[in-house]
């Protein structure tokens, strides 16, 4: 995979991210707690969600692109988690990261994954109006590849 000269070191390739992807996927859902707002957030559409999250990590990992954010599930995803549920799918990537990449790029990842915990969960803090407009800014954020910018 090519790299930019402003990416962040990430020592892994395509097939090592399928399989990041893989394991968080499989963790999530057996995990008894998150499944419930799981199969509300995600359904049955496993694959595209899988598919979803391998190209969002990517995008911002390797910053070829810019990554293409729905602001639909977004939002649908701020109305369906909380900050405790954020957490443990943070903590999940985590796992995941450790045992399948190697440790720099796990810690990269663990990286990404705090910051875009700590964006939602600050968008949940909020409610009404002031929620959409963080929820806005937060969509605008991540669909610009701003998200590297604070790792």
């Amino acid at each position: 995979m090519p790299f930019p000269p402003f990416a962040p070191s990430v020592y892994f390739e395509e097939a090592d991210l399928v399989s990041l992807v893989a394991e968080f996927s499989e963790r999530v859902r057996r995990n008894p707690v998150l499944r419930p707002a799981m199969d509300r957030l995600v359904g049955n559409q496993w694959e595209e969600a899988e598919a979803a999250t391998a190209a969002f990590l990517r995008a911002t990992l390797f910053l070829e692109r810019r990554p293409d954010v729905d602001g639909d599930w977004l939002a649908r995803s701020i109305r369906t988690l909380d900050a405790e549920t954020i957490d443990q799918i943070a903590d999940i990537l985590l796992d995941c990261a450790l045992v399948v990449l190697p440790l720099h790029s796990a810690a990269v990842v663990a990286e990404v994954s705090d910051a875009l915990a700590r964006l939602l969960k600050d968008v949940l803090a909020h409610d009404g109006v002031m929620r959409q407009r963080l929820l806005l800014k937060v969509q605008s954020r991540l669909a610009a590849g701003a998200l590297m910018s604070s790792v």
